[in-house]
């Protein structure tokens, strides 16, 4: 069974919850990637359960297996679930629910740098089309939305992994385009500890292709 502690990004899995409290405000997000206003409304009223599975699976070209994700995300109050199927290789991938229409995403394992502040920080090269330093600082986990400073994401503990690995730092980079809108949706994988708990945080920050972005961190609090 699944723990908090041996839970790391690149081998994550169980049953998690949105924290509706601690997670920022999705609706300008969902406004933006034209959601109707009924679903929004629906999707605000419920709690959103995610069921994670990771595996390896064998790659088309024969290589090494591939890192592979599957999100089972259900709500309570009968809202219909979605299924998500990640394979971090940074190839395209296409992907279509009833939220959010028709989409080709990208995913992959990134590495991090130090900051001005001493902070090893997710590296990345930025997706987004807008051009604005504070998409990829709140990404990064440098700052909040507000501007405020941020502690950011952990390292891996050295001795949670176990595998003799020395590099602790390693999160989850994705990209998203709507086929149909053609708005995007840039997100950084990870854990923060918040209030002194460990959760599991995505950053996203989506924009149109009039170049206006709305960002949030979606929190997950562990089940089992």
């Amino acid at each position: 069974m699944a723990t908090l502690e041996d839970n790391l990004i690149e081998l994550l899995k169980g049953n998690w919850v949105m924290n509706k409290e601690l997670t920022g405000d999705t609706d300008p997000i969902l406004k933006l990637q034209k959601v109707p206003w009924l679903l929004r409304r629906a999707l605000a009223a419920v709690t959103i359960h995610l069921k994670i599975s990771g595996f390896l699976a064998p790659s088309p070209l024969g290589e090494k297996p591939l890192p592979n994700f599957d999100f089972i995300q259900t709500a309570t109050g009968g809202l219909v679930g979605t299924t998500e199927k990640r394979t971090l290789n940074w190839e395209v991938q296409a992907h279509a629910d009833y939220i959010f229409g028709s989409v080709q995403h990208q995913s992959h394992f990134i590495r991090g740098t130090t900051d001005a502040r001493g902070y090893i920080r997710p590296e990345f090269e930025m997706q987004t089309s807008v051009n604005s330093a504070e998409i990829k600082q709140f990404l990064r986990g440098e700052i909040m939305l507000d501007g405020s400073e941020s502690p950011g994401f952990l390292l891996a503990s050295p001795n949670s992994r176990g595998d003799g690995k020395d590099r602790m730092d390693i999160w989850i980079h994705t990209f998203e385009r709507n086929l149909q809108s053609g708005w995007t949706a840039e997100q950084i994988w990870g854990f923060e500890s918040i209030g002194a708990t460990r959760y599991f945080c995505r950053r996203v920050v989506a924009a149109s292709i009039e170049g206006r972005y709305k960002g949030a961190r979606l929190v997950y609090g562990f089940r089992n």
